[in-house]
Order: structure tokens, then C-alpha cells, then sequence
């Protein structure tokens, strides 16, 4: 199996079923923080920010931000033909159509903020772990991985909360959300995702250590570490 064509539709099938299970609310009682509320995407984002950290070390930074790019617009597309089928006229014997249209109609707010967050917090990862990959070659996987996810993460968070559920509606209308409630919010999802990104770091090693990084590293420009390859398990 070609190890580039599998991380690639990974990454691009983990951040769209994000999206949709993000419609549940999971929650979780963390030490000093309290109870917190955390959209259930959240595992599937941890996922496609391991795939697109798998994708700098065996693709190259070049690629991994392309694939970012195409899942974006992806995303775009597949929110579209969402709200296309809610539109579609609905069977009269069908009984569930509100429920669905409840749990797949994410608000323009939500969408918006998916879409602009995504964009953001998955470049900045590609170029974080890219940077340490190039200054430490083979060496210092954890590193990379950890710091790269843990940092994109908090921007991710912060963004998306921020403009979901505080700017996003002053323009478009909605409940919004501020001052500590807004912290709060933003700190205990937050350390959530971080015990994903240190969980992941295992799951990293192991791919990593299947499959050989100076094997996987193919096609890469001037300014990438490595040798030209193909990369297959």
C-alpha cells in the first residue's frame, strides 16, 4: 500500500468526520479546571494532525501543505452537499428530518470558523514540525511531533472558540460568548487536546519506526531534508 496515497485520504477523511461529530458535545471533569465541554471531533482532529505530521516526515512540507489546501476546499464542498441534502424536499413518511437537519446543519458561524481555523492551525502545524524536522533531521521525533500538534492546537482552539462563539455572531447574529466564560471554554478544551497530541506521540513512533524515515522521504525541493524515495508499507 502506498504509504503517501493512505495518509493523504486519512487526513482528508479525519478532518470531515470531525466536522460532523463534532455536532455531540462530550464532557469531561478535568483536576482544578471542572467540567468541561468538548465537541466529540475532537479525536478525529487529533488524528489528522498525526496524519499531517506523517505527511511532513515521509511528503515534505511542499506536499503537506497542498493536501492541507485541497482538504479545505474539500470541506467547503462537502458543507455544501450537506446543506443541499437538508434542502431537498423531504419524504412525507420520513419522520427524522428535523434530528437530521439538527445534527448536520451546523450553524454559518460554526462553519466559518471550521473553515478559517482549519486553514490556519494546519499550515502553522505543517511549518512548525517542518522547521524542527529540517534543524534535527532524524533525531528528536517527539519533539516535532509534540510541539508542532500542541502549538497549532492551541491556536486552533483559541481561534475557533473565538470566532464561533464571540465574533462570528456579533456579524451574523447568535448567542455570544465572552469574558470568562470565553477562557474558560478556550483553557479546558484546550488541555484536552493536549492529552491527545502527548497520546499520539506513541502512535507517531510506531509508524515512524515501520517504516523508515530515510525510505519515506520522497520528491522532495531544495529546501527539504532527505533523499528521493518512494514510500510504501
Amino acid at each position: 500500500m502506498n504509504l503517501k496515497v493512505l495518509l493523504t485520504v486519512l487526513f482528508g477523511t479525519s478532518v470531515v468526520v470531525a466536522n460532523v461529530t463534532a455536532a455531540k458535545l462530550a464532557w469531561f471533569d478535568l483536576p482544578l479546571i471542572g467540567g468541561v465541554s468538548v465537541p466529540a471531533g475532537f479525536v478525529a482532529f487529533g488524528f489528522a494532525f498525526l496524519c499531517s505530521d506523517l505527511l511532513v516526515e515521509y511528503e515534505g512540507r511542499e506536499y503537506a501543505h497542498d493536501v492541507v489546501n485541497a482538504t479545505v476546499a474539500s470541506l467547503v464542498v462537502g458543507w455544501a452537499l450537506i446543506y443541499a441534502a437538508i434542502a431537498l424536499p423531504v419524504a412525507p413518511f420520513y419522520e427524522a428530518h428535523d434530528a437530521y437537519a439538527t445534527t448536520l446543519g451546523a450553524s454559518a458561524n460554526i462553519v466559518l470558523a471550521s473553515v478559517v481555523t482549519l486553514l490556519a492551525s494546519q499550515h502553522l502545524d505543517v511549518a512548525i514540525f517542518a522547521s524542527i524536522r529540517e534543524r534535527t533531521g532524524a533525531a528528536h521525533r517527539w519533539a516535532r511531533n509534540l510541539l508542532s500538534t500542541s502549538t497549532s492546537q492551541f491556536v486552533d482552539t483559541v481561534l475557533f472558540i473565538t470566532l464561533g462563539f464571540a465574533l462570528l455572531p456579533l456579524v451574523f447574529g447568535g448567542d455570544v460568548m465572552w469574558g470568562r466564560a470565553l477562557v474558560s471554554t478556550i483553557v479546558g478544551q484546550y488541555v484536552v487536546k493536549v492529552v491527545v497530541a502527548i497520546l499520539d506521540t506513541p502512535v507517531f513512533y510506531a509508524v515512524t519506526s515501520l517504516v523508515n524515515p530515510e525510505d519515506g522521504e520522497s520528491e522532495r525541493g531544495d529546501d527539504e531534508v532527505g533523499v528521493e524515495t518512494d514510500a510504501r508499507v
